[in-house]
Protein backbone atom coordinates (compact mmCIF):
# COMPACT_ATOMS: atom_id res chain seq x y z
CA UNK A 1 0.00 0.00 0.00
CA UNK A 2 0.97 3.74 -0.63
CA UNK A 3 0.06 5.96 2.07
CA UNK A 4 0.91 9.85 2.60
CA UNK A 5 2.88 9.28 5.65
CA UNK A 6 6.40 8.11 6.86
CA UNK A 7 6.55 4.74 8.30
CA UNK A 8 9.24 3.37 11.16
CA UNK A 9 9.36 -0.17 11.20
CA UNK A 10 11.47 -2.41 13.73
CA UNK A 11 10.94 -6.17 14.08
CA UNK A 12 11.88 -7.44 17.55
CA UNK A 13 12.49 -10.92 16.10
CA UNK A 14 13.15 -12.33 12.75
CA UNK A 15 10.51 -14.31 10.37
CA UNK A 16 9.51 -10.90 8.57
CA UNK A 17 10.32 -10.04 4.90
CA UNK A 18 10.10 -6.08 3.22
CA UNK A 19 10.16 -5.62 -0.65
CA UNK A 20 9.98 -2.32 -2.92
CA UNK A 21 11.19 -2.11 -6.59
CA UNK A 22 12.56 -5.26 -6.38
CA UNK A 23 14.85 -5.25 -3.48
CA UNK A 24 13.75 -7.12 -0.68
CA UNK A 25 14.90 -7.05 2.57
CA UNK A 26 14.40 -9.20 5.79
CA UNK A 27 13.59 -7.63 9.24
CA UNK A 28 15.44 -8.13 12.10
CA UNK A 29 16.38 -6.59 15.59
CA UNK A 30 19.49 -5.43 14.04
CA UNK A 31 17.75 -2.75 11.86
CA UNK A 32 15.25 -0.36 11.31
CA UNK A 33 13.17 0.49 8.33
CA UNK A 34 12.38 3.55 7.08
CA UNK A 35 9.49 4.38 4.50
CA UNK A 36 8.69 7.90 3.04
CA UNK A 37 5.36 8.87 1.98
CA UNK A 38 3.84 7.40 -1.10
CA UNK A 39 6.30 4.30 -1.63
CA UNK A 40 4.20 1.39 -2.71
CA UNK A 41 5.91 -1.77 -0.80
CA UNK A 42 4.96 -4.94 0.31
CA UNK A 43 5.83 -7.31 3.42
CA UNK A 44 5.27 -11.22 3.90
CA UNK A 45 6.27 -13.72 6.31
CA UNK A 46 9.65 -15.69 5.39
CA UNK A 47 8.38 -18.77 3.58
CA UNK A 48 10.27 -21.29 7.16
CA UNK A 49 7.89 -19.38 9.95
CA UNK A 50 4.81 -20.45 8.32
CA UNK A 51 3.28 -23.58 9.38
CA UNK A 52 2.39 -26.23 6.76
CA UNK A 53 -0.82 -26.61 8.48
CA UNK A 54 -3.23 -24.85 10.56
CA UNK A 55 -1.79 -21.35 9.27
CA UNK A 56 -3.80 -18.57 10.01
CA UNK A 57 -2.57 -14.12 10.00
CA UNK A 58 -3.39 -12.67 12.94
CA UNK A 59 -2.36 -9.31 14.60
CA UNK A 60 -2.40 -7.22 17.47
CA UNK A 61 -1.17 -5.32 20.11
CA UNK A 62 1.06 -7.08 22.77
CA UNK A 63 -0.18 -6.05 26.28
CA UNK A 64 1.58 -6.32 29.56
CA UNK A 65 0.31 -9.83 30.43
CA UNK A 66 0.87 -11.70 27.27
CA UNK A 67 4.54 -12.85 27.82
CA UNK A 68 6.75 -11.87 25.00
CA UNK A 69 8.21 -15.41 25.22
CA UNK A 70 5.12 -17.40 24.62
CA UNK A 71 4.21 -15.43 21.19
CA UNK A 72 7.69 -16.21 20.15
CA UNK A 73 7.30 -19.63 20.77
CA UNK A 74 3.78 -19.71 18.86
CA UNK A 75 5.87 -18.47 15.71
CA UNK A 76 4.46 -14.77 16.40
CA UNK A 77 6.79 -11.98 14.46
CA UNK A 78 7.51 -8.83 16.88
CA UNK A 79 6.64 -5.85 15.48
CA UNK A 80 7.04 -2.14 16.34
CA UNK A 81 6.00 0.49 13.43
CA UNK A 82 5.73 4.35 13.75
CA UNK A 83 3.75 6.82 11.53
CA UNK A 84 4.30 10.23 11.21
CA UNK A 85 4.77 13.63 8.66
CA UNK A 86 8.08 15.76 8.40
CA UNK A 87 5.62 18.30 6.60
CA UNK A 88 6.09 20.13 3.70
CA UNK A 89 7.94 19.72 1.31
CA UNK A 90 9.70 16.89 3.06
CA UNK A 91 6.45 14.83 2.54
CA UNK A 92 7.25 14.57 -1.13
CA UNK A 93 10.53 12.89 -1.09
CA UNK A 94 11.08 10.42 -3.80
CA UNK A 95 9.66 6.91 -3.43
CA UNK A 96 12.41 4.81 -1.57
CA UNK A 97 13.53 1.75 1.36
CA UNK A 98 15.99 2.83 3.68
CA UNK A 99 16.83 0.22 6.23
CA UNK A 100 19.55 1.44 8.74
CA UNK A 101 21.86 -0.71 11.15
CA UNK A 102 20.30 -0.66 15.13
CA UNK A 103 23.33 0.72 17.14
CA UNK A 104 23.01 0.52 20.64
CA UNK A 105 21.49 4.06 21.84
CA UNK A 106 18.51 3.07 19.83
CA UNK A 107 18.26 0.02 20.34
CA UNK A 108 17.47 0.89 24.32
CA UNK A 109 14.97 3.53 22.85
CA UNK A 110 12.96 0.76 20.82
CA UNK A 111 12.95 -1.29 23.79
CA UNK A 112 12.03 1.02 26.36
CA UNK A 113 9.53 2.30 23.89
CA UNK A 114 7.54 -1.10 22.84
CA UNK A 115 7.93 -2.01 26.65
CA UNK A 116 5.99 1.23 27.27
CA UNK A 117 3.22 0.21 24.87
CA UNK A 118 2.76 -3.03 26.37
CA UNK A 119 1.63 -1.21 29.60
CA UNK A 120 -0.76 1.69 28.16
CA UNK A 121 -1.43 1.81 24.54
CA UNK A 122 -4.45 3.66 24.96
CA UNK A 123 -2.84 7.32 26.01
CA UNK A 124 0.93 7.66 25.48
CA UNK A 125 2.90 9.08 28.00
CA UNK A 126 5.07 12.24 27.59
CA UNK A 127 8.30 10.10 28.11
CA UNK A 128 7.22 7.64 25.07
CA UNK A 129 5.90 10.60 23.04
CA UNK A 130 9.45 12.02 23.75
CA UNK A 131 10.75 8.38 22.75
CA UNK A 132 8.90 8.61 19.52
CA UNK A 133 10.44 11.88 18.27
CA UNK A 134 13.71 10.72 19.36
CA UNK A 135 13.69 7.62 17.35
CA UNK A 136 12.25 10.09 14.19
CA UNK A 137 15.20 12.13 14.56
CA UNK A 138 17.62 9.56 14.87
CA UNK A 139 16.33 7.54 11.98
CA UNK A 140 15.38 10.32 9.61
CA UNK A 141 18.71 12.24 10.24
CA UNK A 142 20.65 8.56 8.55
CA UNK A 143 19.10 9.74 5.40
CA UNK A 144 22.32 10.85 3.29
CA UNK A 145 21.87 13.90 1.48
CA UNK A 146 22.06 12.54 -2.18
CA UNK A 147 18.67 10.88 -1.28
CA UNK A 148 16.81 14.45 -0.42
CA UNK A 149 15.63 14.91 -4.03
CA UNK A 150 12.11 16.15 -3.47
CA UNK A 151 9.98 16.13 -6.07
CA UNK A 152 9.89 19.90 -6.73
CA UNK A 153 12.06 22.71 -4.84
CA UNK A 154 9.36 25.12 -6.88
CA UNK A 155 7.59 27.77 -4.88
CA UNK A 156 5.01 27.95 -6.84
CA UNK A 157 4.62 24.34 -6.91
CA UNK A 158 4.80 24.05 -3.21
CA UNK A 159 2.50 26.19 -2.27
CA UNK A 160 -0.27 24.24 -5.01
CA UNK A 161 0.21 21.06 -3.26
CA UNK A 162 -0.17 22.63 0.44
CA UNK A 163 -3.41 24.42 -1.19
CA UNK A 164 -4.14 20.95 -2.20
CA UNK A 165 -3.13 19.05 1.17
CA UNK A 166 -4.96 22.04 3.32
CA UNK A 167 -8.27 22.27 0.90
CA UNK A 168 -8.91 18.80 -0.10
CA UNK A 169 -12.58 18.49 0.18
CA UNK A 170 -13.20 21.75 -1.55
CA UNK A 171 -13.11 22.13 -5.62
CA UNK A 172 -9.74 21.94 -6.87
CA UNK A 173 -9.76 23.53 -10.52
CA UNK A 174 -7.45 23.93 -12.21
CA UNK A 175 -7.97 28.01 -12.42
CA UNK A 176 -8.24 27.73 -8.41
CA UNK A 177 -4.75 25.98 -8.61
CA UNK A 178 -2.99 28.54 -10.79
CA UNK A 179 -4.45 31.50 -9.02
CA UNK A 180 -2.41 30.03 -5.79
CA UNK A 181 0.83 29.78 -8.16
CA UNK A 182 0.51 33.03 -9.36
CA UNK A 183 0.44 31.58 -12.84
CA UNK A 184 -1.81 31.38 -16.01
CA UNK A 185 -3.72 27.96 -16.49
CA UNK A 186 -2.06 26.59 -18.98
CA UNK A 187 1.64 27.68 -17.80
CA UNK A 188 0.43 25.92 -14.21
CA UNK A 189 -0.86 23.06 -15.83
CA UNK A 190 2.66 22.08 -17.86
CA UNK A 191 4.89 23.32 -15.09
CA UNK A 192 2.97 20.90 -12.87
CA UNK A 193 3.19 17.99 -14.73
CA UNK A 194 7.15 18.90 -15.52
CA UNK A 195 7.91 19.11 -11.58
CA UNK A 196 5.23 16.35 -10.50
CA UNK A 197 4.82 14.07 -13.17
CA UNK A 198 1.48 13.96 -13.75
CA UNK A 199 -1.10 16.35 -14.16
CA UNK A 200 -2.68 18.46 -11.31
CA UNK A 201 -6.22 17.22 -11.83
CA UNK A 202 -4.90 13.55 -11.42
CA UNK A 203 -2.60 14.67 -8.41
CA UNK A 204 -5.70 15.78 -7.02
CA UNK A 205 -7.29 12.56 -7.83
CA UNK A 206 -4.94 10.64 -6.14
CA UNK A 207 -4.32 12.70 -3.21
CA UNK A 208 -8.73 12.12 -2.64
CA UNK A 209 -7.89 8.53 -2.71
CA UNK A 210 -5.21 8.40 -0.19
CA UNK A 211 -7.42 10.61 2.05
CA UNK A 212 -10.20 7.99 1.89
CA UNK A 213 -7.93 5.37 2.52
CA UNK A 214 -6.52 7.00 5.76
CA UNK A 215 -10.41 7.37 6.78
CA UNK A 216 -11.46 3.84 6.29
CA UNK A 217 -8.14 2.32 7.22
CA UNK A 218 -8.28 4.62 10.74
CA UNK A 219 -11.62 5.84 11.72
CA UNK A 220 -15.38 4.12 11.35
CA UNK A 221 -16.60 7.60 9.78
CA UNK A 222 -19.62 6.71 7.93
CA UNK A 223 -18.62 6.43 3.95
CA UNK A 224 -21.12 9.49 3.16
CA UNK A 225 -19.00 11.98 5.21
CA UNK A 226 -15.70 10.44 4.28
CA UNK A 227 -16.88 11.21 0.26
CA UNK A 228 -17.44 14.74 1.97
CA UNK A 229 -14.31 15.06 3.64
CA UNK A 230 -12.46 13.66 0.59
CA UNK A 231 -13.66 16.11 -2.06
CA UNK A 232 -15.90 13.39 -4.38
CA UNK A 233 -19.57 14.56 -5.02
CA UNK A 234 -21.57 11.78 -3.06
CA UNK A 235 -20.40 8.28 -1.92
CA UNK A 236 -21.22 6.70 -5.29
CA UNK A 237 -18.87 8.89 -7.04
CA UNK A 238 -16.03 8.04 -4.65
CA UNK A 239 -16.91 4.21 -4.69
CA UNK A 240 -16.31 4.45 -8.61
CA UNK A 241 -13.17 6.17 -8.63
CA UNK A 242 -11.61 4.94 -5.87
CA UNK A 243 -11.86 0.80 -7.41
CA UNK A 244 -11.00 1.87 -10.17
CA UNK A 245 -7.71 2.69 -8.35
CA UNK A 246 -7.43 0.64 -5.61
CA UNK A 247 -9.73 -2.85 -7.03
CA UNK A 248 -11.79 -2.52 -4.21
CA UNK A 249 -14.85 -1.48 -3.21
CA UNK A 250 -14.80 0.89 -0.08
CA UNK A 251 -16.76 -1.10 1.64
CA UNK A 252 -14.54 -3.98 1.01
CA UNK A 253 -11.23 -1.72 1.97
CA UNK A 254 -12.61 -1.13 5.05
CA UNK A 255 -13.39 -4.82 5.92
CA UNK A 256 -10.35 -5.92 4.89
CA UNK A 257 -7.80 -3.06 6.74
CA UNK A 258 -9.66 -1.52 9.27
CA UNK A 259 -8.39 -2.56 12.58
CA UNK A 260 -11.10 -4.25 14.59
CA UNK A 261 -11.31 -3.74 18.44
Amino acid sequence: MSFPYWRIYWNKSTGGIISFAGQTIEMTPDQIILIPPYTAFSSRLKENTIPASGYNLEGGIVEEAVSETDLLSDGAVLHLFIHFNLGMPYDFISPQLFSFKVVHDLRDDLEELSHSLTQNNEQLSVQSSLLIYKIIILAVSQISKEFWNLATTDQRILNVLREIEDHIPEELTNKRLAQVANMAVNSFARIFKEEIGIPPQQFVRERRVQKTSILLHHSSVPIDEIARLSGFCDRFHLARVFKEVTSYSPAQYRKQFYPKS
